[in-house]
């Protein structure tokens, strides 16, 4: 797909990256892997992560809620998908339209998934999630056997896996996490023993698969590294590809005397005369309010050029000054990506904000265009 010829800003999302990460990651933990699209494929599109995720080797899907649910289904996505959060009575009969498995976070949850199930006139696949310490969602460890069985007796479920979710696997305390998984392990343990435990077995999301190999159980779950992103600057180093570039066209160049302030509030003020190029993006498109200050910086023809002034809902500001010519209107300024010998990457991008890869990539607002680079166009990139 190209770039449309009105597109003042965009995110080109590269399928092939997509599906590669989705086979390291799969052929690293050595076990099936589920796809979490959640949040709009963490701001690339859903059902484009989640079709190159399942081209490179995903056995399933994972969301959020009932909604992202019915819209994989709607995009054609027929892989199985479950829906990993908490649901509101008004959801459920939503999540079983879409043909998705449930958690079960409560024991509670049980009746209420009966009783959808008995309106939809089939039986739902659960997962019962067990919180080992996030505190989140999940039924305490010392009532995961219970719920188990009660669900196991109820003909109207399916129980198919059992899952926990780590809040610190990107972290430094990773003894804790190992603590959490033995606890995790504990219960699976049980569920083998009593003659209840589901099929599916999985604890690691993206670092933990990386950082954790005992968390990896029979199945694990990877979000941000379909990406080609490291969470929290903690996997080290890997063969993951970054699946996404940010670009923006610049719209018009001014000339700025010495002394001259530039912006709301005129935050930023000239050391020289400069040359000071508009670029068509701003924070209503997902652009960090924050990151003039941080000292982010964009690619223009290749070279590395400072964001100045405030961050407005449509527009931001690069001083130019240093470019051996003025940018022309229409030319293309990166964000976050590859242009010629360098390449800005999100994670650093990101932190120049305070903020975490998710946030970033997760922000990225409605308006951008969104472009799917296909396997033969990011190979004739590579060449080139």
């Amino acid at each position: 797909m190209k770039v449309p010829p009105h597109a003042r800003c965009w995110l080109e999302v590269d399928a092939a990256a997509l599906a590669h990460n989705a086979a390291h990651v799969r052929e690293r933990a050595g076990v099936p892997l589920t796809a979490v699209v959640k949040a709009n494929g963490y701001g690339l599109g859903a059902a484009e992560v989640a079709r190159a995720a399942l081209a490179g080797g995903a056995a399933s899907v994972a969301v959020a809620t009932a909604e992202e649910a019915r819209v994989l289904r709607e995009a054609g996505v027929v892989a199985p998908v479950q829906i990993l959060g908490a649901l509101l009575p008004g959801e459920l009969d939503l999540a079983l339209a879409a043909r998705a498995a449930v958690t079960i976070h409560e024991p509670a949850d049980l009746l209420r998934v009966r009783e959808a199930s008995l309106r939809s006139g089939r039986p739902v696949d659960v997962h019962l999630a067990v919180d080992v310490g996030m505190r989140r969602h999940g039924v305490a460890p010392r009532d995961a056997l219970d719920t188990l069985r009660a669900a196991q007796r109820d003909p109207a479920l399916r129980v198919i896996g059992v899952m926990t979710h780590l809040p610190n696997a990107a972290g430094s305390e990773l003894e804790l996490s190992r603590a959490r998984v033995a606890r995790f392990a504990e219960v699976v343990a049980e569920a083998e023993q009593a003659g209840c435990c589901p099929d599916q077995v999985h604890a690691a999301a993206s670092a933990a698969v990386f950082r954790l190999p005992e968390a990896r159980f029979n199945r694990v779950r990877a979000g941000i590294a379909l990406l080609g992103l490291d969470p929290a600057d903690c996997l080290g180093p890997t063969e993951l590809r970054p699946a996404l570039s940010l670009r923006a066209r610049v719209t018009r160049v001014n000339e700025v005397r010495a002394g001259e302030p530039v912006g709301y509030g005129g935050r930023w003020v000239a050391p020289r005369d400069s040359r000071v190029a508009l670029l068509g993006i701003g924070y209503g498109d997902g652009l960090p309010y924050g990151w003039t200050q941080g000292g982010a910086e964009v690619l223009i023809a290749g070279q590395r050029c400072p964001l100045v002034g405030s961050v407005m809902m449509d527009y931001v500001f690069v001083d130019v000054s240093d470019l051996p010519r003025s940018p022309q209107p229409g030319e293309v300024a990166t964000l976050v990506g590859r242009d010629g010998l360098d390449e800005l990457r999100l994670e650093p991008q990101a932190a120049r904000a305070g903020l975490i890869p998710y946030a970033l990539t997760c922000g990225l607002g409605g308006r951008l265009e969104r472009v799917l680079i296909e396997a033969a166009q990011t190979s004739q990139r590579q060449a080139a």
